[in-house]
C-alpha cells in the first residue's frame, strides 16, 4: 500500500490517489483468484488490501525538454534529406562537424 510519495524532481509530477488500507492487520498474503493483496486476521477473517494508483506524468520542465528533442529530431531528419539529395552539402556538413571537433579539442 502506498502511503506517499515524495518528489523532488520539477521534471516529474506524481500523484497518489485511492481508498485506505484494511480495518484491521494480519498475515498478508496475494489473493491469486482475486488478483489482490489481502489481509487476514487471527479469526481468520480476510480483508482486501486497496490499492491506490499512482499517476506520474511529466512536469512542465520535462515537457519542454522534450519539445526541444522532438524539434531537433525533425531538424537532423530533415538536414539528412537535404544531404542524401545534394551530395555537396553533406561535404560541407563533414567539414563543419571536422572544424568543430578541432576548435573543441583546443580549447
Amino acid at each position: 500500500m502506498i502511503k506517499s510519495i515524495l518528489n523532488t524532481d520539477s521534471m516529474i509530477t506524481a500523484v497518489a490517489s485511492g481508498q485506505g488500507g484494511p480495518y484491521h492487520s494480519g498475515a498478508v498474503f496475494w489473493d491469486g483468484s482475486a488478483q489482490k493483496m489481502r489481509v487476514m486476521n487471527t479469526d481468520g477473517v480476510s480483508q482486501d488490501m486497496y490499492g491506490q494508483d499512482v499517476h506520474i506524468s511529466g512536469g512542465p520542465a520535462l515537457m519542454t525538454v522534450m519539445s526541444w528533442a522532438y524539434k531537433k529530431m525533425a531538424e537532423e531528419a530533415d538536414l539528412k534529406r537535404l544531404c542524401a539529395e545534394y551530395p555537396n552539402l553533406e561535404q560541407v556538413r563533414q567539414e563543419f562537424e571536422m572544424m568543430k571537433q578541432l576548435v573543441q579539442d583546443h580549447k
